[in-house]
């Protein structure tokens, strides 16, 4: 089955038109959203009606949650789409179940939680692609790379998206061994004790390898945006930065390494759309799980950190810059 699905997703849109609706979990300016929604748009776009709704939830404060996702329902109820595409895990918790309830097919992607977090992954309206970094694949990928590499500082928000992904690959352990490389995986919400963890690493690791940092918060209270908060710890550093998401990597933010593309998480949630919009019932397309990882690297952060990749790396990978 799995086999029969890998292949129809790619030759999927051929119905007529009709109307699709996206909901992101964040903003449009955030750039895994931007990336994911391109790509759904390159693949429904020229065929199909696309309505884009952002729940704002990295911005918003939490209290106005509800307000926010009142309005949206609404709007959706007016539009009846044939079918719904949520981007993350703030979108699924907050829209899965009023969407099922109305008999709208879901398509999910981002989603870090299981069915203990999400019991609506399990409704037969209900497919798409679970979210998974590819924690040992990195690993491996960063131990060709690096002269040293023994230790391994894994540095990630507290946030309900890291937190699953953490637990489902190590459980409760917040120190593991992969390939040979000692791990030890922070997760916080506070500006303070993110940064220090960046600026103190090489007091114990060799590298750190970054996760989402976009539910950090100071002291007192105020939102630390991603990207200025990537560009203090690129320069307060002492040591190489990587990510499991290419959204951060860049000039003056991390390196690179083996990471998770925005985009073919967008395409592939988009052909499983198009199967639906063809007349294939969700409980008959198998839930995915990231598909594929892509090297990506950044050309100034190499020259920062005097690294060089090997011929072979370098071949299979993208430069964003």
């Amino acid at each position: 089955m799995r086999f029969l699905l890998l292949a129809l997703l790619l030759v999927s849109p051929l119905c007529f038109a009709k109307t699709v609706v996206i909901v992101q979990s964040y903003h449009i300016e955030y750039k895994w959203d931007a990336d994911y929604i391109e790509a759904v748009r390159s693949v429904l776009g020229n065929d199909h009606d696309i309505k884009v709704f952002e729940l704002d939830t990295k911005r918003l404060p939490k209290p106005e949650w509800p307000d926010k996702v009142a309005e949206i329902q609404g709007k959706i109820a007016e539009m009846k789409p044939d079918v719904a595409i949520l981007g993350d895990d703030n979108a699924f918790s907050l829209m899965a179940e009023h969407l099922v309830q109305r008999e709208i097919p879901v398509v999910f992607l981002g989603v870090n939680g299981g069915p203990v977090q999400h019991p609506t992954l399990e409704h037969p309206l209900v497919t798409g692609i679970l979210e998974r970094p590819f924690f040992a694949d990195s690993i491996r990928h960063l131990r060709k790379v690096l002269r040293q590499r023994d230790r391994f500082l894994v540095l990630m928000d507290d946030s309900p998206t890291m937190r699953n992904a953490v637990n489902e690959y190590f459980g409760d352990k917040r120190q593991a061994t992969i390939y040979g490389s000692d791990l030890d995986i922070v997760l916080t919400n506070d500006r303070d004790t993110w940064l220090k963890s960046v600026v103190n690493a090489h007091e114990r690791y060799d590298a750190v390898v970054l996760g989402t940092h976009h539910t950090i918060r100071d002291k007192d209270g105020n939102y630390a945006t991603p990207y200025e908060l990537l560009k203090e710890a690129y320069y307060s550093a002492q040591l190489p930065l990587f990510s499991f998401w290419d959204i951060f990597v860049g000039e003056e933010q991390s390196i690179g390494g083996f990471t998770i593309s925005a985009q073919q998480e967008g395409l592939t949630a988009a052909r499983l759309a198009s199967l639906i919009l063809n007349g294939m019932r969700p409980d008959q397309i198998p839930q995915l799980k990231s598909l594929s990882g892509h090297y990506v690297y950044s050309e100034s952060g190499l020259e920062h950190w005097n690294l060089q990749l090997s011929p072979l790396i370098a071949s299979q990978a993208n430069f964003v810059e």
